[in-house]
């Protein structure tokens, strides 16, 4: 028997409901959509009513259909707002995240009141066309309920998985699971599209990238099947379908596991993808979704093929480090203005100069991000990184590939790092991962010598020699094209330089390689 959650029934909420199809209809047509904040509550709420009310199965069904567009217009509308949110968010995006997981849930608890309805027929029939389309349409629900808490870095909702999982057995077993509507995918394509979404691992995504993946799979996700068994030639994961944990790329074994899924079909042709980028096509050439440029969507299909390949293997062992004291810094600008706050209270007071001896002038800090110091707790450490959590009181907004100077302990030196992944437990707990890039900083002004651009604020990364490992620049990314000249101004030192490879490449910062051709006097 499949076990679905749904609310139960409240009179005193059902007496508002208004189950009359014209009357809904004419509503949802007035729907302030040029507001989609205004127009998520009130769905909302009149789904929330809806779900909490007695209606038969066939009133809620002609009503599902009514605001089945409606839902999934105004979602997309609240998606694109929350393209530059972070965490902690800012209140505004804290709304439109609560708006967007509400919405999803709200609708997907519509369809569990049609499937229970349908599976337990009062006249002891079953129409199986609609039984098909609800099945269909129910999985999809879950699925966008799945996007929604990757899209605004929160936990998934408990269950979740668990009812998937159930969902996708019922289907196997009542021969549905490839039912599919004119515009809904078949229950089997929706639960692969799920589990191959939670296996390219979303937290270490930037918006854009889940975005491009979600997109990507609903063109190519019917590649990849699944089976009982699995076939040692094939590239694959085994599936845990007995509880309510997502699959993972970095579950190392998973004894209980009751489906293979076999995706050799999708990692060849992401394969011939990246070759194909490689030689210089268009994404658009290939057929990928213009989310991002060019070279971010090869970087992300790479991602793709060794997350869908063979998972994830942690190179070096993480130790739990409780309660261990860490300070961060988030962001080219405000890093560098607090490096230079530090240098200069550390450095005795100058001697009158002349400034028109100066070429690089530092501009004013007019427009960039406060050097605030934010205290977290490190949960685990180890060669590569590290992980952190705490509870800011201020929404800091951070993202994943966002520039981030440590400092850990007692330390008095700053070194840089990347954050990989982004998380929110609850309102205000807040995980994250960051990447170790360089254990010493300094700041720097960087300015460009074509287009007459004003000197802009960087980090010098110093070389390590243990490493083999030549001194290299962090630029803002908007600063980087290869091959141009700049001129450069650090630790009392200025010289002519020009931009070389790319070693890092994020949608906040680029960390590349230069060339210095000419000193120049201080």
């Amino acid at each position: 028997m499949l076990t679905l959650g749904v609310p139960s029934i409240d009179p005193a909420i059902s007496r508002t409901v208004d189950s009359r199809p014209k009357s809904v209809a004419a509503w949802l047509e007035r729907l302030p959509f040029a507001s989609p904040v205004e127009s998520a509550q009130q769905l909302v709420t009149a789904l929330y009513a809806l779900n909490r009310s007695p209606l038969d199965e066939a009133a809620r069904y002609t009503l599902m259909a009514l605001y089945r567009p409606v839902v999934a217009r105004v979602f997309g509308s609240l998606e694109i707002q929350l393209a530059g949110a972070g965490v902690p968010p800012r209140a505004q995006q804290r709304q439109l995240g609560v708006l967007l997981r509400e919405l999803q849930l709200e609708y997907s608890i519509g369809y569990k009141h049609l499937l229970l309805a349908q599976i337990q027929p009062r006249s002891g029939r079953v129409n199986s066309r609609r039984l098909a389309e609800v099945t269909a349409r129910l999985m999809a629900a879950l699925r966008d309920v799945q996007l929604a808490c990757y899209l605004t870095r929160t936990v998934l909702i408990p269950d979740l998985w668990r009812e998937m999982h159930a969902l996708y057995g019922y289907v196997q077993r009542t021969r549905l699971a490839d039912s599919a509507t004119d515009v809904t995918p078949a229950p089997s394509l929706a639960y692969r599209q799920a589990v191959l979404l939670a296996l390219a691992d979303p937290p270490h995504m930037s918006h854009a990238e889940i975005l491009f993946t979600w997109r990507y799979l609903d063109q190519s996700a019917g590649l990849a099947q699944l089976g009982s068994l699995p076939v040692p030639t094939q590239l694959g994961f085994l599936i845990q379908t007995g509880g309510d944990m997502a699959p993972s790329p970095y579950t190392a074994s998973q004894t209980s596991a009751s489906l293979w899924l076999d995706s050799e079909a999708l990692c060849s042709q992401l394969h011939a993808t990246i070759l194909q980028l490689r030689s210089g096509a268009s994404p658009s050439r290939v057929g990928l979704p213009p989310e991002m440029e060019g070279e971010l969507i090869q970087s992300v299909c790479i991602r793709l093929f060794k997350h869908w390949s063979s998972g994830v293997a942690r190179t070096y062992k993480r130790y739990p480090t409780p309660g261990r004291p860490v300070q961060t810094v988030a962001g080219v600008g405000a890093i560098h203005r607090m490096l230079e706050k530090t240098e200069q209270a550390a450095r005795p007071e100058p001697l009158e100069t002349d400034l028109h001896q100066i070429h690089i002038v530092a501009p004013s800090f007019t427009g960039v991000a406060a050097a605030s110091t934010v205290q977290w707790i490190s949960s685990n450490d180890s060669a590569a990184g590290l992980a952190l959590n705490g509870a800011p009181d201020a929404p800091l907004n951070l993202r994943v590939g966002d520039a981030l100077a440590v400092r850990v302990g007692d330390a008095a030196a700053w070194s840089l790092g990347v954050i990989r992944w982004t998380r929110m437990c609850d309102a205000r707990q807040v995980e994250l991962g960051v990447e170790r890039l360089s254990p010493q900083i300094q700041p720097a002004w960087v300015r460009p010598l074509r287009g007459g651009k004003l000197a802009e604020p960087a980090l010098f990364v110093p070389g390590l020699a243990s490493l083999r490992q030549n001194a290299r620049l962090l630029v803002p990314h908007h600063l980087y094209q290869i091959g141009m000249d700049a001129e450069v101004r650090h630790a009392q030192r200025r010289y002519m330089l020009t931009f070389g490879k790319r070693f890092e490449h994020t949608p906040s910062f680029d960390l590349i390689d230069f060339t210095i051709f000419a000193d120049l006097p201080t």
